[in-house]
C-alpha cells in the first residue's frame, strides 16, 4: 500500500501540519509515504518535508519544521516589507525571507539510498492556461508543477522548489505575486484548490491511501465578530474546507460505487466486466485518513504570526496530538 500526505492551506495555522509531520516522520518508512501534495502554506511544509523524505532524513527535517513554525514564523520573517509592491499595489512585501528558512531547512543532507518521491504543488497563475470544456477551449488559472525523484536532490532544485511553494503560499494583498518559473506570475494556490485531493491520484505512483493534514476541524463555525482579520480570517478557512470537502466527498462516492459494483457479482455479471469498467473510469479503492482537530484551533489565520504568539506553539502540539490519534488506526 502506498501513501499519499495530502496538506491544505492553513496561513499561520501551518503550524499544525508541522505537529502533525514530526509524530508522522518515524513511521514513514512503514506508512510507504511516496507523494506529498500542498497548497498554500500545505505547500511550504510539503516541499520541505518532501527533500527530508528524498534522502531519508525526514525526522531531522519534522523537527526542523517544527522549529521554523515556532521560532521563526512571526510578521517580520514572514513578510519582507518593500515599498516597490505598495505603492504598485501588487502586496506588502515578499516572502524572501521565508525561502532562505527553508533552505536552511534542508541544508547539507544527503543519502547514499534516496527514496523515489514525487511532489506536487498547486499554483494560481494569473495569467491562466487552455483547458477544454465540451470541446471548446476555455482559460484555467488552476497549475500544478510537479518534481520526482532526482529532481529534489541539488540545492539548485530546492532553490526551484521551494519559489514554486512560495508561489503557492502568496496569499493576494499580503503578498507580491511570485514570478514562477515555466508558469508566470502566481499567488496562493489556495484560492483555486486548496485540499488537492485529486492531484495525489494522478501520476507515476499508484496511490492506495491518502492522509489529508488539515487545521480545520470537520465541523466549524465562523468566529465572532465577523469583521477585520476575523473575518478575512473566516475567508482563507472557507477556501480551505469547501474544496477539500467536496473532493473527499468525491472520493468517498467511489468508494461507495466499487461497492455497488462488486455487489453485482451476485446478479450474475460476470468479474472481468466489472473490473474492465471499473478500469474504464479508472476507479479504485482508496483509504482516506483525516489528521485534523478536534475543535477549532484558537485564533484566526493570521493571528499566530505576532512576535511572541502562543498559539503557534500551541498549533504545533494540537497537530501532534490529532496524529498520535491516526496513527493508531494505520497499518
Amino acid at each position: 500500500m502506498e501513501t499519499a500526505l495530502i496538506l491544505a492551506g492553513a496561513v499561520a495555522k501551518g503550524a499544525f501540519e508541522a505537529g502533525a509531520l514530526d509524530v508522522l516522520a518515524p513511521h514513514a518508512e512503514a506508512l510507504r509515504i511516496t507523494r506529498l501534495v500542498g497548497a498554500s502554506a500545505g505547500a511550504l511544509n510539503a516541499s520541505v518535508f518532501a527533500v527530508g523524505l528524498r534522502v531519508r532524513a525526514e525526522r531531522q527535517v519534522a523537527k526542523n519544521l517544527v522549529e521554523l513554525w515556532s521560532d521563526a514564523a512571526t510578521w517580520h520573517n514572514v513578510v519582507d516589507v518593500n515599498w516597490r509592491d505598495i505603492f504598485s499595489l501588487t502586496g506588502v512585501g515578499t516572502a524572501d525571507r521565508v525561502l532562505d528558512l527553508m533552505l536552511q531547512a534542508v541544508t547539507g543532507l544527503s543519502s547514499a539510498s534516496p527514496r523515489d518521491i514525487g511532489l506536487s504543488l498547486v499554483l494560481t497563475a494569473l495569467a491562466g492556461s487552455r483547458g477544454e470544456i465540451g470541446g471548446d477551449f476555455a482559460t484555467t488559472h488552476e497549475r500544478a508543477v510537479h518534481f520526482h525523484d532526482a529532481e529534489l536532490d541539488s540545492p539548485e532544485q530546492h532553490e526551484s522548489i521551494f519559489k514554486a511553494a512560495l508561489g503557492s503560499a502568496a496569499f493576494p494583498v499580503l503578498f507580491a505575486p511570485v514570478d514562477v518559473p515555466n508558469v508566470g506570475l502566481c499567488i496562493d494556490g489556495g484560492a483555486v484548490n486548496n485540499g488537492p485531493v485529486r492531484l495525489a491520484l494522478t501520476g507515476r505512483s499508484r496511490v492506495d491511501r491518502i492522509i489529508v493534514i488539515s487545521p480545520e476541524p470537520l465541523i466549524s463555525k465562523p468566529p465572532e465578530p465577523l469583521s477585520g482579520l476575523n473575518l478575512l480570517g473566516h475567508v482563507a478557512e472557507i477556501l480551505i474546507n469547501e474544496r477539500l470537502y467536496r473532493d473527499l466527498h468525491e472520493a468517498e462516492s467511489v468508494n461507495e460505487d466499487l461497492k455497488k459494483l462488486d455487489r453485482l457479482k451476485s446478479e450474475g455479471v460476470p468479474a472481468d466486466v466489472i473490473e474492465r469498467v471499473k478500469r474504464e473510469l479508472r476507479w479504485r479503492p482508496l483509504e482516506i485518513v483525516q489528521i485534523r482537530p478536534r475543535k477549532e484551533l484558537e485564533g484566526n489565520a493570521f493571528e499566530g504570526f505576532g512576535k511572541h504568539s502562543p498559539l503557534r506553539d500551541a498549533y504545533i502540539e494540537a497537530g501532534r496530538e490529532a496524529a498520535r490519534e491516526k496513527l493508531a488506526t494505520l497499518t
